[in-house]
């Protein structure tokens, strides 16, 4: 019986924001855990450009931009919302920044496979867009949190345009 691959957890993200991404060199900075991640969803940017010859498809050009990405947080600090840029620290207040710098992190995470093993990512480019909280609202009986969205894109970093590597691991 073939061993069970599927993806049923995410754990252990971790940022490290790039000091360097161009054609010649590739380089990030110490990483921070980004805690309490409840789902990641995403969805390919792609163009296509077709090439017709003889009245048909001739050559199907299809090019991957990017990775647009949501990652759902149970909460988030305010010390957070500022290493993401999206403001800046002032003893125990945020300067907030709606606007964020677009700061760009590689990513690692990983996913639990079926069989116990994990799934483990690294991504080399993410750029932040966005903080988001799903809203506010009163506690009532539910046991709902409001949770937070961090809004960005993957996409290739400029010196092998590889956007990030995969690996199965035991641990």
């Amino acid at each position: 019986m073939a061993e069970k691959i599927a993806l049923q957890g995410l754990s252990r993200m971790k940022f490290f924001p790039v000091t360097v991404n161009d054609t010649a060199a590739y380089a990030t900075g110490t990483g921070f855990d980004l805690p309490n991640v409840q789902e990641m969803s995403q969805d390919a940017d792609t163009s296509e450009s077709k090439i017709y010859a003889d009245d048909v498809i001739y050559l199907n050009m299809k090019s991957w931009n990017g990775l647009n990405t949501t990652i759902t947080l149970a909460e988030m600090t305010l010390e957070m919302m500022s290493k993401l840029g999206f403001g800046i620290m002032d003893t125990d207040e945020l300067k907030w920044n709606p606007q964020g710098e677009n700061k760009e992190f590689a990513v690692s995470f990983c996913c639990l496979m079926a069989n116990g093993k994990y799934r483990m990512y690294k991504m080399y480019s993410f750029t932040v867009n966005e903080i988001k909280e799903s809203g506010k609202k009163t506690k009532g009986d539910s046991g709902d949190i409001n949770t937070y969205q961090v809004i960005g894109t993957f996409t290739a970093r400029k010196k092998d345009m590889l956007p990030g590597v995969v690996k199965d691991s035991a641990a």
